[in-house]
């Protein structure tokens, strides 16, 4: 007796079985059985981040919090989260997550589009994972940004690439992506370099940004010289 196999099942195997080019190679048996954690692969995102016991981690367009209890996890309990969305809705399902979790070590903030109001001088590293694309004034928004930022502190980009293989692509929505050099293009001319990237992830870009020398100054004078006029 022949049974009948789900094309989504006959896809699986033969992706698995031939493989597929581009940056990295999809498991699509994984990415079909296990959800965004088959394209998304978080735990090496979560170690690539290099992340230390005590900081200070914001990711702005938190969503419905797919990275909440990761990013806990790596800050622990003397570390900070902060969960930045700009829907009132998000930010209420947001607190009622972190209060049913039970996660002390994180914050949800009412962001602005223009400012994801966190503490100055105050974050290691603020994330963006698929938001980068959803965010007008890109250069002032991350010039304004490095107010924010410790010493030290770090900018990753996550987000969808325009060349995303299949079949990943197909759940993908027109316009959804950026395309790396453009985040790169524009991070400079926001005052940042890129530190770090990485190509492990089949559907999007991953890259580090570090501010340039001297140019969290400038933009603390810039901000001071509009309060002032």
């Amino acid at each position: 007796m022949i049974r009948f196999i789900p094309v989504f099942l006959w896809l699986a195997i033969a992706f698995t079985s031939a493989g597929c080019s581009g940056t990295s190679k999809i498991d699509v048996g994984r990415l079909l059985t296990s959800g965004r954690d088959g394209w998304q692969h978080p735990e090496r995102v979560i170690t690539a981040l290099e992340i230390r016991p005590g900081d200070h981690v914001a990711e702005i367009g938190a969503g419905s919090g797919y990275w909440l209890s990761r990013l806990s996890q790596a800050v622990g309990s003397e570390g900070r989260v902060y969960a930045v969305e700009v829907e009132p809705e998000l930010v209420e399902a947001l607190e009622a997550r972190v209060a049913k979790e039970g996660f002390t070590n994180v914050e949800v903030i009412l962001g602005a589009y223009h400012d994801p109001r966190l503490p100055d001088g105050q974050i290691d590293l603020a994330m963006t994972c698929l938001t980068y694309h959803h965010i007008d004034g890109h250069v002032d928004y991350f010039r304004a940004l490095k107010v924010d930022l410790r010493e030290g502190g770090r900018v990753v980009h996550l987000d969808d690439r325009p060349d995303s293989p299949a079949p990943i692509s197909w759940f993908q929505s027109a316009g959804h992506w950026t395309d790396p050099q453009e985040i790169v293009d524009e991070m400079s001319e926001a005052g940042y370099v890129r530190s770090q990237t990485f190509d492990f992830l089949p559907a999007q870009s991953f890259q580090i940004f570090s501010p340039a020398v001297g140019s969290a100054e400038r933009t603390r004078d810039e901000n001071f010289a509009g309060q002032r006029s």
